[in-house]
């Protein structure tokens, strides 16, 4: 299994699995951090149950959601 943070700091490492530097991971992460917020609020049908209620995710954080 690959370590998130392993790929994080080795830039080289980083780079052969997204074809994208530190620098620009980086410069990425907060316009995708936005983008995936407002896709949650967006288009979210009638709800059964309050929110929270289901499973929850396995990746915590944002850069582990964009990587």
């Amino acid at each position: 299994m690959l370590n998130l943070e392993r790929a994080l700091n080795q830039d080289r490492l980083l780079r052969a699995l997204t074809e994208l530097n530190r620098n620009a991971f980086d410069a990425l992460l907060p316009s995708f951090e936005k983008a995936y917020e407002a896709s949650r609020i967006a288009a979210k049908p009638v709800r059964k149950r309050a929110r929270g209620g289901g499973r929850k995710a396995r990746l915590q954080s944002i850069e582990a959601k964009l990587f």
